[in-house]
């Protein structure tokens, strides 16, 4: 952690915009374009590039509140800089977007809106840390940037280094640091910072990229702690009577902080496996595939455009491994458990939506079913780890190779991420019932959800399981049998030919199990026949269980709407199961997140047809399996052009934070029903 120095609430505002200056310099200075500089103005680049660096460094040291000059001259040198660079990019408009909104969010920083300042939300209001923050943001989004220089020069590499360094220059100038922790973190940023200089020292560009992982390491110290410090409920008057600020916005709707939590991750994963340490190969991933592999890994999706066993490097698969474990439980679980395990106290909303995440009768029973979910977690994905490396070395892995693969497909199976370390999948395996068997038993403890979990590690203080857990294991035992039953039959002379009678009992089982959004497979689909792509489309919209690891409309939502339509049928008012009525809200909320799933695959389907020339059959399947974070795919997504990749990203996220987030709104406590109410009238239906 960083601790910050006492300095005037008056001189936050001021300090912030200096520090994002200080960082601006020297990015500037590693991505200048300057072969334009010299063909417009016939002066030396670098003579041209200094003077404005001398320029902004002016305008840094004399900003003060209320001087209007030093952030004129500030921004009369970004908007050169900008409009030099947008001149240079040639056919990349992308990145020529997100340049042009990186300067305007700049700007809008550094000329702050009035009212802000008068309702006290730039100087009072500020954390403490979030100079330092956006410092940090801003060195890594230049850093990024500067080292895809084709040929740096000398100064390019100092430049380079002097952006990656200057947050943590900003701490010692700053701040001072009180523990030993601190200065050790302060240091490894400080050596990360200093790679380009390495790759200056050995003529190797492979160095310089480390670089970015120093302010990328700051962003999520400081986050982690702002999020902590915000959460946290046990506050002191002065911190309850100042006026919230983005934290506070976030966390007092746990719903923005689910979205922002995933964008976020997604965020840093794209930035970690664009990195070339994490290729396999002598070139980084494109910044399109490291961002679809990383939204589809925190989304626990599955689908991917490169081949991750081949092009993806031991820390490239690492950084999926750790996006899948953090996106399949939730930020919101992790968050919560580990608060509750420091002996810390949540924010009352944080603890009602998370009890209602996990699954806790109320929120005193938050802490054990935290617990509780955490050891079925981590105790499951052990156990299947170690069987299935012990089944890997049997088939002829090394014992490196069986244990790295072992634990990569038990984490990526319970938390229903389909991601896989061979090339094929689990095709490989088909004929290993045992591999088969322990990945959908991890498949299916990961799709029951934390509410099913925790019930089941309560079980001794109920005297009956819950109407939900019920319903979840009568929806989860249909529709694993029923499928399987059918793809036997219907593909046991297709895809399921080659294969023994048993093997063939077992992979139909397997593929049954698969598609509540886990995304393996173990028998080429590209040769699926029509009833059996049709039985997928619906089996992959239901998904798992509120609050799992899986997607879809969840298999509760299924059946209360299958209820209802049976009990419009008998002509009943009350839609009842198990001995219960279930209340109206329930009802329509289901009805609502059924009508809101089949909208938004209409429109990304919409959106492929007119951008893609994929048939109606496979883009329809990519899309459910998009937006269901299922990730099987029967050929579509390795076509997909860069707008493509964009909607399938969309549908992904959308799947994952979209389902969480009317998970959160739906199951709050609804608002009383205001101006009274009105006279009923019926309208003919059908």
């Amino acid at each position: 952690m960083i601790s910050l120095r006492s300095a005037p609430e008056r001189c936050r505002r001021t300090h912030s915009v200096q520090a994002l200056i200080w960082v601006l310099i020297p990015g500037l200075v590693a991505r200048a374009p300057r072969d334009l500089i010299e063909r417009v103005t016939g002066v030396s680049p670098e003579i041209s590039v200094w003077i404005c660096a001398a320029l902004l460094a002016l305008g840094g040291a004399f900003v003060r509140p209320g001087r209007v000059w030093p952030r004129l001259l500030v921004s009369l040198v970004i908007g050169l800089w900008t409009a030099s660079t947008l001149a240079t990019l040639g056919p990349q408009p992308m990145l020529g977007f997100v340049i042009l909104i990186v300067t305007l969010l700049t700007l809008t920083w550094i000329w702050p809106d009035e009212r802000l300042r008068r309702f006290d939300l730039i100087e009072s209001g500020q954390s403490p840390d979030q100079d330092l923050w956006a410092a940090a943001l801003m060195s890594l989004g230049l850093g990024l940037y500067g080292w895809g220089v084709p040929q740096p020069s000398i100064t390019g590499h100092v430049a380079l280094a002097l952006t990656c360094l200057a947050p943590a220059a900003l701490v010692v100038w700053q701040r001072r640091l009180k523990h030993w922790g601190q200065r050790v973190t302060l240091a490894v940023m400080g050596l990360l910072g200093a790679a380009p200089l390495l790759d200056l020292l050995l003529d190797d560009r492979r160095w310089a990229p480390l670089a970015l992982l120093a302010p990328l390491l700051m962003v999520i110290i400081l986050t982690l702690r702002g999020v902590a410090r915000r959460a946290l409920s046990a506050q002191s008057p002065g911190d309850q009577s100042r006026i919230p600020g983005l934290w506070d916005a976030l966390l007092v709707h746990p719903s923005r902080f689910l979205v922002s939590s995933f964008l976020a991750l997604s965020f840093f994963g794209t930035v970690a496996l664009a990195l070339p340490v994490s290729s396999a190969g002598p070139a980084p991933l494109r910044w399109i595939d490291a961002a679809f592999t990383s939204v589809s890994a925190t989304c626990v999706t599955g689908l991917a455009v490169v081949d991750t066993p081949t092009a993806l490097s031991g820390v490239g698969q690492g950084v999926v491994l750790i996006l899948i474990q953090l996106g399949g439980l939730g930020v919101m679980v992790f968050s919560a458990a580990a608060m509750i395990l420091l002996g810390r106290r949540l924010s009352l909303s944080y603890e009602r939506t998370a009890a209602d995440t996990i699954g806790a009768s109320d929120r005193a029973g938050l802490a054990s079913s935290a617990r509780s979910i955490l050891k079925i977690t981590f105790i499951t994905e052990a156990a299947a780890a170690l069987v299935l490396t012990l089944c890997f070395i049997s088939e002829g892995d090394g014992v490196g190779v069986a244990l790295w693969r072992g634990v990569f497909t038990a984490i990526s199976a319970f938390c229903n991420a389909g991601f896989a370390l061979q090339s094929d999948s689990l095709v490989g395996y088909a004929g290993s019932p045992l591999i088969l068997g322990t990945v959908s038993l991890c498949i299916l403890i990961g799709g029951l959800g934390p509410a099913v979990l925790a019930a089941f590690a309560l079980r001794k203080q109920m005297t009956r399981l819950p109407i939900h857990v019920r319903l979840v294991l009568w929806m989860t035992a249909l529709l694993v049998i029923v499928p399987a039953v059918l793809i036997a039959l219907w593909e046991w002379e297709g895809v399921l030919g080659g294969l023994s009678a048993f093997d063939k009992l077992t992979n139909a089982l397997f593929q049954s199990i698969t598609l509540r959004t886990a995304g393996f497979n173990s028998v080429d689909l590209v040769g699926i026949r029509g009833p059996t792509w049709t039985l997928m489309i619906l089996t992959m919209i239901v998904g798992g269980s509120p609050g799992s690891t899986a997607g879809g409309i969840k298999t509760t939502t299924a059946a209360v709407v299958a209820l209802a339509v049976l009990a419009a049928v008998r002509r009943r008012t009350q839609v009842t199961v198990f001995g219960r009525t279930l209340p109206i809200m329930n009802v329509l909320r289901a009805i609502a997140v059924t009508l809101l799933t089949v909208v938004i695959i209409f429109m990304a389907l919409l959106a492929l047809q007119l951008t893609q020339g994929l048939s109606l059959e496979v883009a329809l399947f990519e899309t459910v399996s998009a937006l269901a974070t299922v990730g099987l795919s029967i050929g579509g997504t390795g076509g997909l052009d860069e707008v493509g990749r964009i909607i399938i990203i969309f549908c992904m996220f959308a799947g994952r934070v979209g389902q969480l987030t009317l998970f959160v709104f739906l199951t709050a406590n609804a608002d009383p029903i205001r101006g009274g109410r009105y006279p009923e009238e019926a309208v003919p239906i059908g």
